[in-house]
């Protein structure tokens, strides 16, 4: 471990490191390991990554060898947080979490079980994060943090959970009408649950949501087109997407062109479908998309 010249951590970590060495002639590891954490830490504090890494390394082995379970978990989060800084080692940022989180119990100095859940979401895949998501939820809510199961579970939504998400639905249900979800958020909150209502074979859910919440909320609208869609109300659908098929710049634009070549085709008029998509320089190929089937 080398500190740079005139770095103002230097003198402390050296005393510790002199520390270090005496706790390690009297044969007392524990003392040893306990401050050598320190040093990662002190290293950690000062943005010397790799130094600190090496530093919490060695703590975390020494802390454990030497019994000190709680000391030993303080290392392995500050190393998931020193990883965090060095590319390449996002294996070894979720194996840590892992490791944490398969505990009984956490030291007081440590985030919740719940704030660990809510990290580790970051970094693994869609449906394992999501399921952690709904754990730490689930925590929250027995703790009576609304607000925190309430940011939790947007947070769910936001992953694009496939079909069949009830429970979700229901439990955001409740939030919103306790009022503890943004008003700004509320258009696209329930635009995403219409989405899992209409994909779990549920669309008079999907457009009775839809139009609990008139307005010229662009995603809302859509939704109830597609709603629309799928209980055969293909002109309604059609009109209802129009606008936004009018705006080639809009954001919307491909997906309410979408919506209507949907609702001619469902009527047999293909023709209409492809002068529709020639007028805005679009074909049939354009519309093949998986994303919205």
């Amino acid at each position: 471990m080398h500190e740079p010249t005139g770095d103002p951590s230097r003198a402390a970590v050296d005393a510790l490191v002199r520390a270090i060495a005496e706790r390690t002639a009297a044969r007392d590891a524990a003392g040893a390991a306990r401050l050598r954490l320190k040093v990662a830490l002190r290293l950690s504090d000062a943005g010397h990554w790799g130094d600190a890494i090496e530093s919490a390394e060695q703590a975390r082995r020494d802390l454990t060898r030497a019994g000190l379970a709680d000391d030993a978990m303080t290392a392995r989060y500050l190393l998931a947080g020193l990883y965090s800084h060095v590319a390449g080692h996002r294996q070894e940022i979720r194996d840590l979490l892992d490791e944490l989180l398969s505990a009984p119990s956490l030291p007081p100095a440590l985030p919740s079980r719940a704030a660990l859940l809510e990290r580790a979401a970051e970094i693994n895949s869609q449906e394992h994060g999501a399921a952690m998501l709904l754990e730490a939820a689930d925590l929250y809510r027995d703790a009576g943090d609304k607000d925190a199961e309430t940011r939790v579970l947007l947070g769910v939504l936001s992953r694009g959970l496939p079909p069949g998400s009830w429970p979700l639905v229901s439990r955001l249900d409740e939030l919103i009408k306790a009022g503890l979800v943004p008003e700004r958020s509320l258009p696209a909150v329930q635009a995403e649950l219409c989405r899992l209502e209409a994909e779990s074979g549920q669309p008079r859910a999907s457009l009775d949501r839809a139009r609990r919440h008139p307005g010229d909320h662009a995603v809302l609208r859509l939704r109830e087109a597609w709603a629309l869609l799928m209980l055969g109300r293909h002109a309604d659908a059609e009109e209802l997407a129009e606008p936004w098929a009018a705006d080639a710049n809009g954001l919307y634009f491909w997906e309410a062109c979408l919506i209507v070549v949907r609702s001619l085709q469902a009527r047999d008029r293909q023709a209409d479908a492809e002068a529709f998509l020639a007028g805005h320089d679009l074909n049939l190929h354009d519309m093949d998309d998986v994303y919205f089937d």
